[in-house]
């Protein structure tokens, strides 16, 4: 992906959820990205799927999947991709499937828009992804209506379905976000397992810096549409280049002592359509200077770790 940029037009103004955002996966790895909420994470990934609806668009920069430019496809061939190469797990489980369709019928739905198969050979397919994601009885399970399942085994299915064509990339969207702790950690390890399985690359959006530190190999933080640091997660975690990144890991209640009292990123995030000119994090930085009114470039502060600032943690500034 490179200079991405989509934007919403409304009547109050022009929203740029994602604002020139660069990054590349590579073949079976894990990339976390983190933020907090309307820092256009989900947006990003929607604009790879080419999901966004009016008045969103995508404005311009490019996406390449195995060295094709996908921005440009027809919507037709585009659809022929999407499930097949670039897949997606929701968020919610129960807006993502119909409730009013059994799941296999949602299986064979989902397959037939992708591929000439005949329906028992759907349901063998089926049944056989259900028990790959951990769901007893699989074959029973087809037969059932999706309030009939736990809110577990619901994201189980729609994990078993984003899978059901081999995608070679999977945008997972906070998928364990309305899950119980025991439940997410299932999740999690039946994920990281089917990835390493199938050698997938995956995106996988959250606001949760413990589950990026457990599960990805890469994290890219975002501020304001923008990706402000990316690295690896050991380096980025351990030592944060980003005033912003920094606020975000001393937040952790677990990084401090007992009866000590939490350190907060001062203020809020702006309003996506008044924008502080320059650095967007500025207004809420301890170390702005008047060079914050300049958008800073990004830069590369040891092998592969990256920052958008002027005045970075722990490094000469620009």
């Amino acid at each position: 992906m490179s200079h991405l940029t989509t934007a919403f037009h409304l009547k109050a103004g022009t929203v740029r959820s994602v604002n020139d955002v660069s990054f590349t996966l590579h073949r079976g790895e894990m990339l976390g990205m983190v933020g907090e909420s309307g820092s256009g994470k989900s947006v990003t990934g929607l604009s790879i799927l080419r999901l966004i609806e009016p008045p969103g668009r995508i404005m311009g920069g490019s996406i390449r999947v195995k060295g094709q430019e996908i921005t440009s496809l027809p919507e037709g061939a585009f659809r022929r991709l999407r499930g097949r190469v670039v897949s997606m797990i929701f968020q919610d489980p129960m807006t993502t499937l119909n409730p009013v369709l059994t799941i296999g019928r949602q299986f064979y739905d989902v397959m037939r828009a992708q591929e000439r198969i005949s329906r028992p050979d759907a349901m063998e397919r089926a049944e056989e992804a259900l028990r790959q994601v951990g769901i007893p009885s699989p074959r029973a399970r087809l037969h059932a209506y999706p309030h009939q399942l736990s809110g577990g085994m619901r994201q189980r299915v729609c994990i078993a379905i984003a899978l059901i064509s081999d995608p070679e990339i999977v945008i997972a969207d906070e998928p364990t976000t309305a899950l119980d702790v025991t439940i997410q950690a299932q999740i999690l390890s039946l994920v990281q397992n089917l990835a390493r399985q199938r050698s997938m690359a995956m995106i996988w959006v959250t606001h949760d810096l413990s589950v990026v530190a457990g599960l990805c190999d890469r994290v890219a933080v975002m501020y304001a549409g923008r990706i402000v640091e990316m690295g690896r997660t050991d380096d980025v975690l351990n030592r944060p280049l980003h005033p912003y990144t920094l606020g975000l890991i001393n937040s952790i209640p677990a990084e401090a002592s007992p009866a000590e009292r939490l350190k907060q990123i001062p203020g809020s995030p702006p309003s996506p359509l008044q924008l502080p000119p320059g650095c967007a994090f500025a207004p809420r930085c301890e170390r702005a200077t008047t060079a914050c009114t300049a958008v800073p470039e990004e830069r590369e502060i040891g092998t592969g770790h990256t920052v958008r600032c002027f005045h970075p943690v722990g490094a000469s500034p620009l």
